[in-house]
């Protein structure tokens, strides 16, 4: 595992909340840091397990739930599995392609505008602070056309073709 520094403002936060920045702890935020954005449990632990092999699957998935809980990291469900990335100073959001699984990073400020006509129309307060929305990037959509997967079911996602043969049935 190459050389990672943990972000002095997740150090202070977790001491901050009581707890005390064990090897453990340390070794499973460095594993998450390095694998980036979208590491998984399994990438998690065998990061760990390179450099400790005796810590036990349980220690870690604790470690990323309470991690989770105080906002440390951000876990997100991604295609049937939990990612995890550390939390960071600047918020973001997540455009994930389904095809091609692109990742286009959105800033905060234009996900929180949506967030904030949920609350003026809805009276919702959405209270998460880290979102991955899916969907189709421009170069997946313009080769695929608007109809992918499970959408194709809306008249608005249908191909012509489709609209028309739907019409016949």
């Amino acid at each position: 595992m190459s050389i990672y520094t943990i972000n002095p403002r997740v150090e202070r936060r977790i001491r901050k909340l009581g707890f005390r920045l064990t090897p453990q702890r340390e070794l499973i935020l460095r594993a998450i840091a390095q694998r980036g954005e979208h590491a998984t449990f399994d990438e998690i632990l065998a990061e760990v397990r390179s450099i400790t092999p005796s810590i036990s699957a349980a220690t870690v998935y604790r470690n990323l739930e309470t991690f989770s809980r105080y906002r440390l990291i951000h876990g997100n469900e991604l295609a049937g599995g939990k990612v995890y990335e550390v939390a960071s100073e600047g918020g973001h959001h997540h455009l994930i392609c389904h095809k091609c699984w692109g990742d286009t990073k959105v800033e905060d400020a234009t996900v929180r505008k949506l967030f904030r006509e949920f609350d003026k129309e809805h009276g919702f307060l959405v209270l998460g602070e880290h979102y991955v929305f899916m969907g189709l990037c421009p170069e997946c959509r313009s080769k695929e056309g608007d109809s992918l997967g499970r959408f194709n079911i809306y008249p608005k996602f249908r191909s012509k073709t489709q609209k028309g043969a739907k019409q016949h049935e």
